[in-house]
């Protein structure tokens, strides 16, 4: 018994293998239902519990009526509150897009059925507002603080909590870390789940205008992932709660509350990325490792590819059966170096393909494009050979920092002998020379974000070579 066992394991794990990384021009699918973590609240589980409710509306009721009393609350004012989307990517996400919506405002409140504003079931029974999932690489967007829950509206904090953990996986009644933002009208908004320590250092009864930071997307509280719960309310209890959104099965307000309402689907590519190998996806809550590349070195060999080959990966939200991805690597010069299509076979809510192909071998910089739905996601890399001017068993007699740098390094000499570095871009041509004329010399580079080659001779010797990488 043990050795049959032991040999469907093993069948197993040659299918596993010959699935992810396929043949050089295979595709390798995953389903939102394959990997990582998504929030998959249920009614049994809230996103806010009704112990919880309870507490808030009682705690923002002191607050309000503190705050009323020491006149930095005001008479609501006639004025209605829109709101502006409450995500934005940080300074390093370059992701074409970053999330994807796990659950709307469930508007039946009949106990076993659900229905979204849109009359669709993109909710979960009793679910009492949006759930704004981070997508793709929750987890490793949440590592880096990619992605910020920042004010859809100008208002005054009203209520905070901060400290709690923050990489929950399952649904339970731990407390979240949330911000609750009181409007001008009188509604407020509830921002919940961020991460532990991210919170925006004002107090309640200090004001914040559209678009201020507030926090981090995180998993705090019940969540099974990372992901932003926005709930608002017309009034000061979660009985007033409406629906942001407008549509035809909305029964709780009439109008939308946004002032720029999105689609209900946001079908679209939202990432493409060049990688040395597949991606790996470990189970919640570790952080994926994306294995993406700026640079590849002809000859290049990745881990479970044939030699010369890429992985070259999509990221659709809201996919639609019938509908065809467009993709090619695109020369320096705008012209075709190969392309390949994908036909959408069903419809999910995210996926993710990957394709296995041959790399260019002439240096400079590709592009790497995709189009689905009318809507399009680059992402360039750049192919770079080995050099004439590599270090062939020189002494190094020099070093060179920071290395990235933002254009300003500095070399220095172990020995001080008068010396001149040349730097290359990636077509060979000399984009900077310069003399070296003390031990430690500071260079400044008006150069692009790019990768360079530097060459550094003394005595018409080469005495140190390698790459610069300007960001």
């Amino acid at each position: 018994m043990k050795k049959v066992m032991l040999l469907i394991w093993c069948l197993l794990f040659f299918l596993f293998i010959n699935i992810s990384f396929g043949q050089v021009n295979s595709g390798f699918q995953i389903s939102n239902e394959d990997y990582g973590s998504f929030s998959s609240n249920n009614a049994e589980h809230p996103c806010i519990s009704e112990d919880q409710y309870i507490m808030i509306e009682q705690s923002c009721k002191e607050n309000i009526q503190l705050l009323q009393s020491m006149g930095v609350l005001k008479n609501n004012s006639g004025a209605v509150t829109l709101f502006n989307w409450p995500l934005k990517a940080a300074n390093g996400l370059s992701d074409c897009s970053f999330y994807r919506i796990s659950a709307y405002v469930d508007q039946n409140t009949s106990s076993g059925t659900i229905q979204d504003f849109n009359c669709g079931t993109n909710t979960y029974d009793g679910h009492r507002g949006t759930d704004i999932s981070i997508w793709p690489f929750n987890f490793y967007k949440m590592d880096h603080d990619f992605v910020e829950v920042i004010a859809a509206a100008p208002g005054i904090i009203i209520n905070k909590h901060d400290g709690e953990f923050d990489k929950n996986c399952a649904a339970n009644n731990q407390t979240a870390n949330y911000i609750i933002i009181r409007h001008a009208d009188g509604s407020q908004a509830n921002y919940w789940h961020m991460k532990k320590n991210s919170l925006t250092k004002k107090v309640i009864g200090e004001s914040v205008l559209a678009g201020e930071y507030l926090g981090i997307v995180g998993s705090s509280g019940s969540s099974t992932g990372p992901h932003l719960h926005f709930e608002v309310w017309a009034g000061s209890t979660v009985a007033t709660r409406v629906d942001p959104y407008a549509g035809n099965c909305n029964t709780l307000n009439a109008t939308s509350w946004w002032a720029n309402q999105k689609s209900y689907m946001e079908t679209s590519i939202v990432k493409v990325s060049v990688n040395t190998t597949d991606i790996v996806f470990p189970a919640c809550p570790a952080t994926e490792t994306p294995n993406e590349s700026d640079v590849f070195q002809i000859p290049f060999q990745g881990a479970g590819l044939s030699p010369g080959f890429a992985k070259f990966y999509i990221f659709i939200r809201q996919e639609l059966a019938g509908l065809t991805a467009n993709m090619s690597i695109l020369n320096p010069d705008g012209t075709t170096f190969t392309s390949w299509t994908y036909m959408s076979t069903a419809a999910g809510k995210t996926r993710i393909n990957g394709f296995s192909k041959k790399l260019p071998t002439t240096p400079g910089v590709y592009t790497f494009i995709a189009n689905y739905n009318g809507t399009s996601c680059s992402k360039t890399f750049t192919i770079t050979a080995a050099t004439s001017t590599a270090n062939l068993n020189h002494e190094n007699k020099s070093t060179i920092y920071p290395n990235p740098s933002n254009g300003t390094f500095v070399v220095e000499m172990k020995e001080h002998e008068d010396s001149k570095i040349e730097i290359y871009n990636l077509l060979g041509v000399i984009v900077y020379r310069a003399t070296i004329l003390k031990p430690i010399t500071e260079f400044n580079l008006n150069l692009p974000t790019n990768i360079y080659l530097y060459k550094i001779t003394t005595e018409n010797k080469v005495s140190n070579t390698g790459k610069l990488l300007i960001e």
